[in-house]
């Protein structure tokens, strides 16, 4: 019963997460309004999509910092500090005041916060996928890693039923005034309850040996920079289409869509069910993951975005009315690197410096190329004077990532 209770301890946190930077995208045409109002909307707009990959490009030293801590002082640590520390940012957000309030210094002010909590996100999401890994047997890694995954859909799933509320029951204009505020103040609330949940979490077995052994590392960061470095790139090569694949199907579309003209609420809708779908897929790829390899199904979701990618795009373009369709197309190809990566990097990263390892090249391919998604889309889209020039960023992606799967292999095992 205690496992149990742990495990839903440490996935609740990367909903938390998710829920936070889900809502900043979905409310980005509001943020628009409210904090460059002075510029042309879709120029605003590419300013605030470029305060959002700001904020995730602080990830990468986040995930240093806390994949540090676990790989020297225990899983739960890092699991402990992490919901306060991205809960403070998100609520100090909420209480923001705009342009027309304090000019130039809530623009300051909105890069500060998303830094911050770029950092403390850097932490959660690796670490809680790891916790969750390390405390099963081998033979359910990737399912449990899949769980992992379903924590970042539930999140953005729990955030899109939040904002198609809102868009139902305000006021365009209440939502501009307080409306966005009072969703994003009430992560306040789920990071305490988090925080009250984890102060008694277990240490994982796999820890407990390395401190019975007396195997920790001096120091992870360097030894895995030194003695690693190989799997560390491999490692972000094979994140690298996850990472942009789901930023441009659940934060770029929803954006590009409304500002085709699509109902906000529709396309809020429409995004709900693809990610209700994709959570009830992720675990059953799993499933299928552990009995027959994870890496065969990372190749066959690299060659499916390359076969369906653009004629998915094309159709979300010229047939916006069944756009809900096209969606869900994206979103089921999503689902294959979504319940393997977790259990690939488990099998290959060592023990003794997996969290570091793993949070940074994951916070990395998440906080660089998957952060600057909704950003390099509509650049693409703007300077080629091509409505389907955004997917061109998505196809490399899977080149890269089709690529990485060829050099995996196997290291020191998860369970001794």
């Amino acid at each position: 019963m205690r496992q149990f209770k742990d495990k839903i301890a440490s996935g609740l946190g990367s909903i938390l997460e998710w829920y936070d930077f889900a809502l900043y995208t979905f409310f980005s045409p509001l943020i628009t309004e409210l904090y460059f109002p002075n510029t042309d909307s879709s120029v605003g707009l590419l300013k605030v999509l470029l305060i959002f990959a700001i904020g995730f490009f602080a990830r990468p030293f986040g995930g240093l910092i806390f994949g540090y801590i676990s790989d020297k002082h225990g899983r739960t640590l890092s699991l402990k500090l992490t919901p306060i520390l991205i809960t403070l940012p998100t609520f100090l957000f909420s209480i923001l005041p705009t342009y027309e309030q304090i000019g130039i210094y809530s623009t300051i002010f909105l890069v500060i916060l998303r830094i911050c909590q770029g950092i403390c996100i850097g932490g959660e999401y690796a670490n809680n996928i790891v916790y969750l890994c390390e405390s099963i047997k081998s033979k359910q890694t990737y399912f449990f890693g899949s769980l992992g995954s379903c924590t970042a859909s539930f999140g953005i799933f729990l955030a899109s039923i939040i904002v198609t509320f809102w868009y139902m029951i305000f006021s365009h204009h209440a939502l501009l005034v307080w409306g966005w505020r009072i969703a994003f103040s009430l992560s306040l609330l789920i990071g305490i309850a988090i925080y009250i949940i984890r102060k008694n979490m277990n240490e994982t077995p796999i820890f407990k040996n390395i401190l019975k052994n007396k195997a920790i590392i001096k120091n992870p960061i360097k030894d895995s920079f030194k003695s690693q470095w190989k799997i560390c790139i491999n490692a972000i090569g094979l994140t690298f289409l996850p990472a942009t694949a789901f930023y441009y199907v659940f934060m770029f579309l929803p954006t590009y869509l409304n500002n085709l003209g699509i109902n906000a609420s529709k396309i809020s809708n429409d995004s709900s069910l693809s990610l209700l779908l994709r959570l009830l897929i992720i675990p059953l790829i799993g499933i299928l993951a552990d009995k027959i390899g994870g890496i065969k199904i990372a190749r066959l979701s690299c060659i499916s975005f390359l076969l369906f990618s653009f004629p998915l795009f094309y159709g979300l373009n010229y047939f916006p009315s069944n756009a809900n369709y096209f969606l869900i197309g994206f979103a089921l190809l999503t689902t294959m690197n979504a319940g393997t990566t977790p259990g690939l990097l488990m099998e290959m990263l060592n023990p003794q410096t997996r969290c570091t390892i793993f949070s940074f090249t994951f916070n990395f391919c998440f906080g660089v190329f998957g952060g600057i998604v909704p950003f390099i889309s509509f650049l693409l889209v703007k300077k080629l004077n091509n409505e389907i020039a955004s997917i061109y960023y998505l196809v490399f992606a899977s080149i890269v990532t089709f690529i990485a799967t060829f050099f995996f292999k196997k290291g020191n095992k998860i369970h001794d």
